[in-house]
């Protein structure tokens, strides 16, 4: 799916209406530039979970975790954001691992920091610039 966007209310709709067709172990690979969108494609994506709470970038202490009730299972979704982080020994105590589990939904910004790492199956997000406003967002189911 590609889909171009112009502004952030609308990538947030987009992020929220994408979040529908994801199950528990899904894994969200977030690939984009710095101010491309991928903490507002999240907050989209978290509200379309249900989760209320206003969501930040852990871009300091590299998760957050919530506790949702997802089609009718209670689940954990992990915003997890890398930005801070450069080689994998930076991410090897996050246990990364243990979180990629069944009873969960993660989604994870700068993903290409892990990208030898991150599991095959998963669903990468690419946000590409394309001026001040606009974006492009290609959504890819890898299997």
């Amino acid at each position: 799916m590609e889909t171009k966007t112009t502004g952030a209310h609308q990538t947030q709709k987009i992020a929220q209406k994408f979040a529908q067709t994801l199950k528990a172990g899904d894994i969200i690979a977030l690939f984009g530039d710095l101010g491309a969108g991928k903490t507002v494609f999240i907050q989209g994506l978290a509200r379309g979970l249900g989760i209320k709470k206003r969501v930040l970038s852990p871009s300091f202490v590299f998760v957050r975790s919530y506790p949702i009730e997802f089609k009718n299972k209670k689940l954990t979704f992990h915003h997890i954001d890398l930005y801070r982080g450069y080689k994998i020994k930076d991410f090897e105590s996050l246990g990364l691992d243990e979180l990629f589990s069944g009873d969960s939904i993660i989604a994870i910004e700068w993903a290409d920091r892990i990208k030898n790492s991150l599991p095959k199956k998963r669903i990468d997000v690419l946000i590409e610039v394309i001026d001040e406003k606009t974006r492009r967002i290609k959504i890819d189911r890898r299997v």
